[in-house]
C-alpha cells in the first residue's frame, strides 16, 4: 500500500492533471451534430477586406461563414443559380444587365425571382482612386483629381500626367510626362458600377462619348459593372488584382479605382478629388459617413446616390456609397431555417460590433438609420434570431463613439485652385515642395479620395427616405480618426486579410491538452513506482 502522505500527493497532481485537460476539453469546438450549419457566400471584392474580417471573427464564436470574393457580378449569379446561400454586390439585381458592348444579356431580377430576397446594407466606404506617381526616386503623394480630368483619364483621353487639366487641378504643379497607365476591372465589378455611375452623373458628356466611341451606342451612356478596355489601358480582375498592378515598382504611372482598404494595406496614396463645395477631399470614415448623409433609400432598400455626388458639405468624399448583402427571404434551395440561424447571427454580428472595425479597416460605419433597415431585412430570412433593441447595438454610430457633430472642415489649402506649397511651376515639376506631396519610394502617403464637380441635379424619388441620423455624441469624430485604434478596445486587435492560420483554435487546445500530459504523467507515474517499490521494500 501507499504512504498516506504520498498517496494524497499522487491524488493531487492527477486531480490538477485531470482538471487542466477537463478546462481544455470544454473549450474544443462543439461537436458536429451540435454545430451551427455552414453558409456559403460570394461577390463583392470591394467588401472584402471587411467580410474576411468579420469572417474569422464570428469563427471563434463557432459562426461558419465561407465567402468566395469572386466579384458583385458573379455574387448575383451565384445567388440566382442557387450556388450561394447569400450575395454581396455594390449593386442589386439588373433588369437589363449589359455586356462591355452594352448588350443587353440578362435579365436577373427575372432570373432571381424563384428565390425571393432582401437588401441590407453591409459596409461603407469611399471608391478612391489609387496611383503609383515616382518622381526621380520620390513618390507623389497629394495627388489632386477633378471629376473630368478623372472621367478623361479612365477614357483614354489624358495619356501623360503633365497634362494641362492634371497641372490645374493641381495648383500649377506640373508633373512630368510619365505616361498614364489607367487600369480597369476586367471582371463584372459593382467598384466599376459605382465608379462609372459616377461619371455618368457628374460628367455625362464625357462619359456618352466615350460609350460611343468603344460601340456603346446609348445616348446617354449608363452605368456598366463591366468596364469598357480601352487603347492605353489594363485590366485586370477583381479589387486585389488592380491594386497589386498599381503598386508593382515596375508599373509607375498606373492609376486605378478600387475601395480605400485596398491602398491602405499596400500603403500607397489614393488621389484627392474634388467635391461640389470646391474643395479636395479623401475618402476617410468621416468623409465618407457625411457624403451618406444625402443618400436616399428606394422602397426595396436599394440607394440613390445623386445627393452624395452633389451634396455640398465641404467635408464631403463623394464618390461613397455601401454595399449590399442580399439575403433570401424563403427556404428555397440550398437555404434552410438551420442556416438562416447562422445568417442572421453573423449578420447581427457584422452590423453592431462588427462596424467597429470598419474604420480601420478603411470603410466607415453604417449610420444608426442604415443599421435599422438591416435589422429590418435581417428579421425576413427563416430562422434568424431576432435583433436586439436598436439602442443595444455597440455599432460606434449608435454608442457615441463615432461622431460627426464636431468634424473638422477641410484645410484652407485643399480648397479649389490653391498653389501647393512649394510648387514648382516648370515642365519639370513633380515636386511639392517643402516635403508635402512627395515622400521616398516606398513610404506610405495620405490616403486621397475621388470628388466631384457640380454639375447633375440630384436625382430623387417621391418615396424616398433620407440617410441621416444616428450619428450621436461621445468623442468628437476627428478624435476617433485620428486614434482608430480606440473603437477595437472592446474587440481586440484587426487583422487585415492575408495568408489564414490553417490550424484551428480548437487543434491548438488538443495540442496543448497533449503538452500537459507529457509534462505532468511521467512525473506523476514515476512518484506513484518509487513509493510502491520503497512500500514493498519496507514491507
Amino acid at each position: 500500500m501507499f504512504p498516506r502522505s504520498k498517496t494524497r500527493r499522487v491524488l493531487a497532481r492527477a486531480g490538477a492533471l485531470s482538471a487542466a485537460v477537463a478546462c481544455l476539453s470544454a473549450m474544443l469546438p462543439v461537436s458536429p451534430a451540435a454545430a451551427a450549419a455552414t453558409i456559403n457566400g460570394a461577390g463583392s471584392t470591394w467588401s472584402y477586406i471587411a467580410v474576411n474580417q468579420w469572417q474569422a471573427d464570428v469563427a471563434r464564436q463557432g459562426i461558419p461563414v465561407n465567402f468566395n470574393a469572386n466579384g458583385s457580378t458573379a455574387g448575383r449569379v451565384f445567388y440566382y443559380q442557387d450556388q450561394s446561400d447569400f450575395s454581396v454586390s455594390e449593386i442589386p439585381f439588373q433588369a437589363a444587365y449589359r455586356d462591355s458592348t452594352g448588350t443587353v444579356t440578362t435579365n436577373e431580377i427575372a432570373l432571381a425571382a424563384h428565390r425571393p430576397y432582401a437588401y441590407l446594407p453591409i459596409v461603407a466606404g469611399g471608391t478612391s482612386f489609387m496611383y503609383h506617381l515616382d518622381v526621380n526616386g520620390s513618390r507623389v503623394t497629394n495627388l489632386r483629381l477633378s471629376a473630368p480630368t478623372l472621367a478623361k483619364i479612365f477614357t483614354g483621353v489624358i495619356k501623360t500626367w503633365n497634362d494641362p487639366a492634371v497641372t490645374a487641378d493641381n495648383g500649377g504643379r506640373v508633373l512630368p510626362p510619365i505616361k498614364v497607365v489607367p487600369v480597369i476591372r476586367s471582371d463584372g465589378s459593382g467598384t466599376s458600377a459605382q465608379f462609372t455611375a459616377y461619371m455618368a452623373n457628374q460628367t455625362p458628356t464625357i462619359w456618352t462619348a466615350f460609350c460611343q466611341k468603344v460601340g456603346i451606342n446609348l445616348n446617354p451612356c449608363p452605368a456598366t459593372s463591366l468596364y469598357p478596355p480601352f487603347d492605353g489601358s489594363v485590366a485586370q480582375q477583381y479589387s486585389d488584382g488592380v491594386a497589386a498592378f498599381v503598386s508593382s515598382p515596375s508599373n509607375n504611372g498606373a492609376i486605378t479605382f478600387v475601395e480605400y482598404g485596398y491602398a491602405k494595406q499596400r500603403g500607397f496614396p489614393v488621389a484627392s478629388v474634388l467635391n461640389k463645395a470646391g474643395f479636395y477631399t479623401q475618402p476617410t470614415a468621416l468623409n465618407v459617413a457625411i457624403a451618406l448623409l444625402q443618400a436616399r433609400i428606394n422602397p426595396d432598400r436599394t440607394q440613390l446616390l445623386g445627393g452624395v455626388y452633389n451634396n455640398p458639405d465641404p467635408r464631403t468624399y463623394p464618390v461613397s456609397s455601401y454595399s449590399y448583402m442580399i439575403v433570401p427571404t424563403t427556404t428555397a434551395k440550398p437555404f434552410s431555417t438551420d442556416k438562416g440561424n447562422t445568417l442572421g447571427r453573423f449578420i447581427l454580428y457584422f452590423l453592431c460590433v462588427g462596424q467597429t472595425k470598419a474604420a480601420q479597416l478603411g470603410y466607415s460605419p453604417l449610420p444608426k438609420n442604415l443599421v435599422q433597415i438591416g435589422f429590418d431585412a435581417e428579421k425576413l430570412i427563416p430562422g434568424a434570431p431576432a435583433p436586439p433593441p436598436i439602442d443595444q447595438c455597440a455599432n460606434p454610430t449608435i454608442t457615441g463613439a463615432f461622431n460627426l457633430n464636431n468634424a473638422p472642415p477641410p484645410a484652407p489649402g485643399d480648397k479649389q485652385g490653391t498653389p501647393l506649397p512649394g510648387a514648382p511651376q516648370g515642365p519639370t515639376g513633380g515636386n511639392a515642395g517643402s516635403g508635402n506631396g512627395i515622400t521616398n519610394t516606398g513610404n506610405a502617403g495620405n490616403a486621397g479620395n475621388a470628388g466631384n464637380t457640380g454639375g447633375t441635379k440630384a436625382a430623387t424619388a417621391t418615396t424616398a427616405t433620407t440617410v441621416a441620423n444616428g450619428l450621436g455624441g461621445g468623442r468628437t469624430a476627428d478624435s476617433v480618426a485620428a486614434n482608430p485604434g480606440e473603437l477595437l478596445s472592446a474587440s481586440g486587435p484587426v487583422t487585415l486579410p492575408g495568408k489564414q492560420d490553417p490550424m484551428p483554435l480548437g487543434l491548438y487546445v488538443l495540442a496543448g491538452a497533449f503538452v500537459l500530459l507529457i509534462v505532468f504523467a511521467p512525473p506523476t507515474v514515476a512518484v506513484a513506482m518509487r513509493s510502491r517499490e520503497r512500500t514493498r521494500r519496507s514491507g
